[in-house]
C-alpha cells in the first residue's frame, strides 16, 4: 500500500487515496490497518453516502483505556481517532498558570466550544481546576489563556460570524445585561441594558443567537423578547437599540394534573431568525418536552404563536392543537435543512409517549411536519443531539445512552437530516453516567462538522486503563484527515502529511512556484522546531518527500514549509 514517490491525486481510487509509509512495529501496523478499512470504505465521504444498515443484533462496544492527554488514539472498528484534551487532576495546565480540575468539559451540546474560525475553544475547569473558564487552542488543544479579569462572563455564546471570531455574547449574572466581550483585547464591543431581569442567561441557558449572529431571544418565566443585536440597513446601526415588545406569557395551564408547572427548559431565535422555540418542562408525560413556535415580525420584533399544519403529527392532549404546538422533542437544536431548500427545523430526541417512530426526529417549524432520521429497529435511547456544525448543514450529532442488547449504545453519531437514515460514527462514549448529568457526553460538533468534543469520565469498557467515576473530561474524536484537491501548479501551498493521524514516516505534499531551496520543519507545541528537512530546489509544480520522523515522539505537531521567505503551515498528530 506504500507509494513513498508517488504523490496521492484527486478523485482516484484505492490506494492513491490514503497512504501508511514504513508502517514499523505493532502499533503503526494497527494504525494503518485502520487507514486501510478507512480508505477501501472510500473515507468519510463515503461514510456520508453510505446509509447505515438496519442491524437488530446489538453493536458491540470494544473495550478502549482511557486515552492519555493530548495523545490521538485509535478508535477501534470505526476507524476515528480521539484524543483527550484536558490534562490529569492537579497536574498544571501548561504552558499557562493554573491546574487542571475533575470536571475539565464543555457546557452543554446546544453551546458550541468553539469560535467561528475555530482557533480558540472554551471549556470549564471546575472542582479544584484553576483558571475557570479555560481557553485552549482550537486546533492543538494546548491552554493559551483565561478570560480577562472582570469580563463578567455568566451565560455566553460565541458570535457565530467569522468576521467577530473573539467575540462573546454574554448576559450578566443578574439577568440585566447583554454585551459582546472581545477576549483578546478585553473590552466590551457592544452593551444593551435590558428591559426585564432574564432567567439564566441565554434562552435558560440553552439557546443561540440567530446563525448570522445577529437576533438573540431571551426571557424569564413571565415572558420573552427579540434583540437586534446588529441592525441592518435601512435601520440605524449600533448603538441604536432595537428590541421588540415583551410576549407575556398566558397563565399557566400545559396539564391538568400539574396546572402550575410551566418551567422553561429552553428559549431560541432559529438560525433565520424568522421564529422562536420555546420549550416547556411540565409536569406529565406530554408536556415534558413540549414545544412551542413563535412568529418573530420582521418590522416589530413582536412574538406570536405559528399556525401550524393541522395534519401535523402532534402528541397527547396536544395532538389537536395547531396553535405552535409542535411533536415534543428532548435534548434538541435548531438548524436549518439543506434538503428542504433552507427551512428552520428542530432536531431532538423523540419525546412522545407510545410513539413508534425512529428515536431522532426532525420538525420543520413552519409547519410542523415531522420526519424520523433514524431506524426505530433495536435502536438505543437517545441522549443529546447538536447541530452547532454551522459550516455543514445537514447533519445533527446525536449522543445515544448505554443500552446493552441495542444498535448505537453509547456511541457517538452524525445523522443526516434528509431521512435517508445515513449515519456516521464516530466514537464510543465510554462513560459511567447514573447519578452523573455531567459525565453524559453532550457531544457538539465543530463548526465545519469535522470534529466533535464529548465528554466523559471512561468509567465503562475501559479494561485495566480505566479513569475515576468521579472526574470528567474532554474528548475529541474526528476522521483521520484525507488529501484535498492538489493547487494550481505554480502556487506556494502545503497540503499536508499524510495519512494523518500518520505514523512515523508520513508522505507530505507540498507545491511551489519558483527555483529557489525549500525546506520541510517540524515544531512542538511550544514552538521548537523538532525535525528539519532540506529539500533542495525542486522547482515550479506539485511534490511530494517522505518525512522521516522515526525518533520524534508521538503527539501533535506543525508541519511548516519554508522557501525565500514565504511559510505554510499544516497540523500533524505522530502515532507510534
Amino acid at each position: 500500500m506504500s507509494e513513498a514517490g508517488r504523490a496521492p491525486r484527486s478523485g482516484s481510487a484505492g490506494p492513491h487515496r490514503c497512504l501508511c509509509v514504513s508502517a514499523r512495529g505493532h502499533r503503526r501496523l494497527r494504525v494503518c490497518a485502520a487507514m486501510a478499512m478507512l480508505c477501501l470504505a472510500g473515507g468519510p465521504e463515503a461514510r456520508a453516502r453510505s446509509p447505515a444498515p438496519p442491524v437488530a443484533a446489538a453493536d458491540t462496544i470494544p473495550i478502549e483505556g482511557q486515552p492519555p492527554y493530548l495523545v490521538p488514539t485509535l478508535e477501534a472498528g470505526l476507524g476515528t481517532i480521539v484524543t483527550r484534551i484536558a490534562g490529569n487532576t492537579g497536574a498544571p495546565t501548561t504552558p499557562l498558570a493554573g491546574v487542571w480540575g475533575t470536571d475539565t468539559r464543555h457546557v452543554y451540546s446546544n453551546q458550541q466550544p468553539w469560535n467561528s474560525d475555530q482557533s480558540l475553544l472554551i471549556i470549564e475547569n471546575r472542582e479544584g481546576g484553576s483558571p475557570t473558564p479555560l481557553i485552549l487552542d482550537g486546533n492543538t488543544y494546548e491552554p493559551l489563556f483565561a478570560p480577562c479579569p472582570g469580563a463578567g462572563l455568566f451565560d455566553y455564546r460565541w458570535h457565530p460570524a467569522r468576521t467577530h471570531p473573539h467575540e462573546l455574547i454574554n448576559v450578566s449574572g443578574d439577568g440585566r445585561t447583554l454585551s459582546w466581550f472581545d477576549v483578546t483585547t478585553c473590552t466590551r464591543t457592544r452593551v444593551w441594558t435590558l428591559p426585564v431581569t432574564v432567567n439564566y442567561g441565554i434562552g435558560s441557558g440553552t439557546g443561540n443567537p440567530s446563525q448570522a449572529g445577529r437576533f438573540v431571544a431571551l426571557g424569564n418565566e413571565q415572558g420573552m423578547f427579540v434583540v437586534d443585536m446588529d441592525p441592518q440597513p435601512p435601520l440605524p446601526p449600533y448603538p441604536a437599540v432595537r428590541i421588540g415588545p415583551l410576549y407575556a406569557f398566558p397563565p399557566c395551564s400545559l396539564s391538568v394534573t400539574f396546572p402550575t408547572n410551566c418551567a422553561i427548559g429552553m428559549l431560541s431565535i432559529s438560525p433565520t431568525g424568522r421564529y422562536v422555540d420555546l420549550k416547556y418542562s411540565g409536569g406529565d408525560d406530554t408536556t415534558t418536552d413540549l414545544h412551542r413556535i413563535y412568529d418573530v415580525d420582521p418590522q416589530t420584533l413582536a412574538l406570536s404563536p405559528h399556525v401550524m399544519s393541522g395534519s401535523a403529527m402532534r402528541c397527547g392532549s396536544f395532538a389537536t392543537r395547531p396553535n405552535g404546538w409542535v411533536f415534543p422533542l428532548k435534548h434538541a437544536d435548531l438548524t436549518t435543512d439543506p434538503s428542504d431548500g433552507g427551512e428552520d427545523v428542530l432536531v431532538g430526541g423523540r419525546a412522545c409517549p407510545g410513539a413508534s417512530i425512529g428515536r431522532v426526529v426532525k420538525v420543520r417549524l413552519r409547519d410542523g411536519a415531522v420526519t424520523a432520521l433514524t431506524d426505530p429497529l433495536n435502536e438505543a435511547p437517545v441522549s443529546h443531539v447538536s447541530t452547532r456544525n454551522t459550516a455543514r448543514p445537514g447533519w445533527a450529532y446525536v449522543s445515544y445512552f448505554r443500552a446493552p442488547g441495542k444498535r448505537f449504545s453509547a456511541e457517538i453519531v452524525a445523522v443526516n437530516l434528509d431521512g435517508s437514515h445515513q449515519v456516521e460514527r464516530y466514537a464510543h462514549s465510554h462513560g459511567l453516567t447514573p447519578g452523573c448529568y455531567r459525565c453524559e457526553a453532550h457531544p457538539v460538533p465543530s463548526p465545519d462538522g469535522k470534529r466533535v468534543l464529548f465528554a466523559s469520565n471512561w468509567a465503562l469498557d475501559c479494561g485495566d486503563s480505566c479513569g475515576a467515576a468521579s472526574e470528567v473530561r474532554d474528548y475529541v474524536a474526528q476522521f483521520p484527515e484525507v488529501p484535498r484537491p492538489p493547487p494550481g501548479p505554480t502556487s506556494f501551498d502545503l497540503e499536508g502529511a499524510f495519512p494523518n493521524p500518520s505514523p512515523a514516516e508520513p508522505l507530505v505534499a507540498y507545491s511551489l512556484g519558483d527555483q529557489v531551496p525549500a525546506r520541510l520543519e517540524l515544531v512542538d507545541l511550544l514552538g521548537r522546531v523538532v525535525l528539519r528537512r532540506e529539500l533542495g530546489e525542486p522547482g515550479p509544480g506539485r511534490h511530494t518527500a517522505v518525512l522521516d520522523a522515526g525518533h520524534v515522539p508521538q503527539g501533535i505537531y506543525w508541519l511548516r514549509l519554508v522557501q525565500a521567505g514565504r511559510t505554510a503551515s499544516a497540523r500533524v498528530v505522530l502515532l507510534r
